[in-house]
C-alpha cells in the first residue's frame, strides 16, 4: 500500500484564519544555505512501520477538507448496539455565515456519513459547537467489517469526500457465563459487593450508585458492559466506597461514563479494559474539561494502578489521589488513548508515574483548548517517561517533575505550556509533522514565575518547509522565570520567528529586550535551521555568561529522512496492539540517530560525562543516560 501524507491539526477558531505570519528578524544564520527545510545530506533510509490503514494526506488550512474523527481504524464494536461517528471539516469560507464568529451556521453546509459507500445520515452544522459533526445510529451496525467515510458540503462550494476511509470490525454480542439485566437503578449500601464477573451486563438505561457510607467492593472482571444510563451528561456508575475497586479485562461499549471514589486504604486497579469510542461521553468543542469517560477520586492510601487499557473517547480524570502507576515498561502495560478528548488529567494528584503510554487526543481546530497530558492544581513530582504524546493545542500542560525519553508529535500552539518549578525535561524528541495552521507560541512556553527549570539533551525538529514553525524553541515569558540549564539540545528545521524577539531562545512574545538574565547556562546546543536565516539563537541578555560558547551549527546528519511529515505510524496497529509503544519509540530512535561524522556525536556538555551526545539520541561512545527507545519492552 502506498502511504500518503497524514496530519492532525490543532488551533483555536477558524482554521483558515489560524495560519501564522512570518516577519524576518535580525540574527545569525546556522551556516546552511537553501530554504527547502530538508534534513541535509540523506542517510540510510529508515523504513516506516508497516500497516494496513491508509495515511491521511496533509490537511491544508486554506482548502476545503473533511475526515473521520471517530471511530479510529481497526476498532471493534458490537452488532446492534448504538453507534456514533464524528467528523472534522475545514471550510475556509464559513466566516461569511452567521453569526459572524465561530461556531458558524452555514445553511447550505452539511456532513454526510457513509458506511460501505451508503449514506446513513446527514447532519447540518451544530450551532452550539464549532466543527462538531456527529451522527448517532441507535440501532448500530450489522456484524462484519465495515468502511466508514464522510462527504462534506461546504458553504458556497462543491462537496468533497473525506481524506481516507476508516475500517472497523463489528462483532456479534459476546457470550459469557452470566447475563445481568438491570430492570431498575442499583443502589449499593453497607458492605454488599458489586460483583460482575464473566458477565454480559445490560443496563437498559439504568444506573449504579451507592448510599452514603458504602464500604463494599466493586469488581468487574472479564465482562461486557453496555446500556448504563444514556447520552448527554449522564453517569452510568457513580459510586464512592471505602472498599477495593478492581476493574479488569472488561469492555464498555455504548454506556455512560464511570465515576468512582475510593477512600480509606483500599486499592484501586483499572487494568486491561477497553472503553470504546461509542460510549456516551458528551462533547463540548470549546470546553476542555468535557467529558470524562473515567473519573477517579478519593483519599485512599492504597495502591493505585492503571495499566493495559484501550480508551477510544473521553478524558481519564484523576482527582486528589497521589502515587498512581499509569502504564509501565512493557507494551502490555501501556494504556492506549486514541480518540476525541482522549486526555489524561491529574488534578491535585502528586507523585504519579506515567510510563509507556500512547496518548493521541484526536484534535482539530473546533475542539478548542486541547490538552493531552495535563497536571492541575497541586499535582507535581510526576515521572513521565517512554510515552508517545500526539497532538492537541498544548499537548503537555503545567507539568511538574521529570519528563524524559518521551516522543511528542505535533502541537497546535505549544508542545509544553507552563510547568512547575524544578521541572526537568531531558532526552525527549519533539517532532512537528503538520502544516502551518495555528498561532505557534513556542516548543516550551513558561510565564508563571517557574524557577530552576532544565531543558537538556532534547531533539527538536520543527518540521521544515511543511511545518513553517515560526515560533521560538523556548519562550521564558516573565521576569520571574528562571532556567538552570538549556544544554546539549539539537534544534532543527525552524522558520524565522514571528514577533519582536528575533531569537529561537527568547523571552515573552511581546518582549524585545530583557533587563536581567533568565537562563543561567545555555551551551553545547546544535543548530540547523536553513529557513531561519534571519533569526538568532539567543535573545541578547537572556542568558547569563557566554551563551552558546561551545555550540555547533550545520547538518546534524540524522539517519532517517527527517523532518518526517506526515507521521507514519499506523494507529490501527497501535490500537490493536500489533505495533507497540516500544516499536514506535524504536522507530523514532532510528530516525534521529546521528550518523558517523555528525557534529552531535560525543559533543554534549562534558559536565554530563564523557561520550554524551547533543540531542536525545546517542551514537558514539556509550552514555548511560542514552535511553530513548531502549527501555520499553515488547510484551
Amino acid at each position: 500500500m502506498t502511504a500518503t501524507s497524514r496530519l492532525i491539526i490543532g488551533c483555536i477558531g477558524v482554521l483558515a484564519a489560524c495560519s501564522s505570519s512570518s516577519s524576518p528578524q535580525a540574527g545569525p544564520t546556522d551556516g546552511a544555505s537553501g530554504s527547502s527545510g530538508s534534513s541535509g545530506s540523506a542517510g540510510t533510509p529508515v523504513s516506516p512501520p508497516v500497516g494496513d490503514d491508509p495515511i491521511e494526506p496533509v490537511w491544508q488550512p486554506d482548502k476545503v477538507a473533511a475526515r473521520v474523527k471517530s471511530p479510529g481504524p481497526q476498532m471493534h464494536f458490537t452488532a446492534g448496539l448504538p453507534f456514533r461517528i464524528l467528523a472534522d471539516a475545514n471550510d475556509p469560507q464559513a466566516y461569511a455565515c452567521p453569526p459572524g464568529h465561530p461556531p458558524y451556521t452555514c445553511p447550505d453546509s452539511s456532513m454526510s456519513f457513509l458506511v460501505d459507500g451508503n449514506v446513513v445520515g446527514t447532519v447540518p452544522p451544530d450551532p452550539a459547537n464549532f466543527n462538531l459533526w456527529e451522527l448517532r445510529l441507535p440501532n448500530g451496525l450489522p456484524a462484519g467489517d465495515h468502511v466508514i467515510t464522510v462527504r462534506f458540503t461546504p458553504h458556497a462550494a462543491a462537496a468533497v469526500d473525506g481524506l481516507v476511509p476508516v475500517t472497523i470490525h463489528v462483532d456479534p454480542l459476546p457470550t459469557h457465563a452470566n447475563t445481568i439485566e438491570l430492570t431498575s437503578d442499583v443502589v449499593l449500601a453497607g458492605t454488599a459487593d458489586l460483583d460482575w464477573t464473566d458477565a454480559v451486563v445490560k443496563g437498559n438505561g439504568h444506573t449504579v450508585t451507592a448510599a452514603p457510607g458504602y464500604a463494599g467492593k466493586v469488581t468487574i472482571h472479564d465482562s461486557f458492559v453496555t446500556g448504563l444510563a444514556a447520552f448527554d451528561n449522564q453517569i452510568g456508575i457513580d459510586v464512592a466506597t471505602s472498599g477495593a475497586v478492581d476493574i479488569s479485562g472488561s469492555t464498555f461499549e455504548a454506556t455512560a461514563p464511570l465515576r468512582l471514589a475510593v477512600n480509606g486504604s483500599a486499592p484501586i486497579s483499572i487494568t486491561h479494559n477497553e472503553l470504546r469510542s461509542t460510549n456516551y461521553v458528551t462533547y463540548v468543542s470549546s470546553d476542555p474539561t468535557r467529558s470524562p469517560i473515567l473519573d477517579l477520586s478519593g483519599t485512599t492510601s492504597g495502591a493505585k494502578v492503571m495499566q493495559g487499557n484501550n480508551i477510544g473517547a473521553g478524558i481519564v480524570h484523576i482527582t486528589g489521589m497521589s502515587g498512581w502507576q499509569i502504564g509501565g515498561l512493557t507494551d502490555a502495560q501501556s494504556n492506549i488513548f486514541v480518540g476525541p478528548r482522549c486526555v489524561l488529567a491529574l488534578e491535585d494528584s502528586s507523585g504519579a508515574t506515567i510510563q509507556g503510554n500512547y496518548m493521541h487526543h484526536d484534535y482539530y481546530g473546533g475542539f478548542s483548548q486541547g490538552f493531552n497530558l495535563q497536571l492541575i492544581g497541586s499535582s507535581d513530582g510526576a515521572l513521565a517517561e517512554h510515552n508517545v504524546i500526539r497532538d492537541s493545542s498544548w499537548p503537555l500542560q503545567s507539568f511538574g517533575g521529570e519528563f524524559r525519553y518521551n516522543l511528542m508529535v505535533n502541537s497546535g500552539h505549544t508542545f509544553i505550556r507552563s510547568s512547575r518549578s524544578q521541572a526537568r525535561f531531558h532526552h525527549n524528541i519533539f517532532a512537528h509533522a503538520q502544516a502551518p495552521n495555528s498561532e505557534y507560541d513556542a516548543v516550551l512556553q513558561v510565564y508563571s514565575n517557574e524557577q530552576n527549570l532544565a531543558f537538556d539533551h532534547n531533539t527538536v525538529d520543527a518540521g521544515g518547509a511543511v511545518g513553517q514553525y515560526d515560533a521560538p524553541v523556548i519562550a521564558a515569558g516573565s521576569p520571574g522565570v528562571s532556567f538552570a540549564s538549556v544544554r546539549s539540545n539539537a534544534f532543527t528545521q525552524f522558520a524565522n520567528t514571528h514577533g519582536p524577539t528575533g531569537s529561537l531562545i527568547a523571552a515573552g512574545p511581546a518582549e524585545s529586550s530583557v533587563s536581567a538574565p533568565r537562563i543561567a547556562n545555555a551551551d553545547y546546543n546544535a543548530w540547523f535551521n536553513p529557513l531561519a536565516s534571519s533569526t538568532g539563537h539567543y535573545m541578547p541578555g537572556l542568558v547569563g555568561g557566554a551563551a552558546g560558547a561551545h555550540d555547533v551549527t550545520g547538518d546534524p546528519m540524522f539517519a532517517g529522512d527527517v523532518p518526517q511529515v506526515p507521521y507514519q505510524v499506523d494507529e490501527g496497529a497501535v490500537w490493536s496492539r500489533a505495533y507497540g509503544v516500544s516499536q514506535v519509540l524504536g522507530y523514532y530512535r532510528a530516525l534521529y540517530t546521528p550518523r558517523a561524522g555528525s557534529p552531535l556525536v560525543d559533543a554534549g556538555d562534558p559536565a554530563d560525562g564523557a561520550g554524551n551526545d547533543i540531542g536525545a539520541i546517542g551514537a558514539g561512545a556509550d552514555d548511560p543516560a542514552d535511553k530513548f527507545g531502549k527501555v520499553m519492552q515488547a510484551n
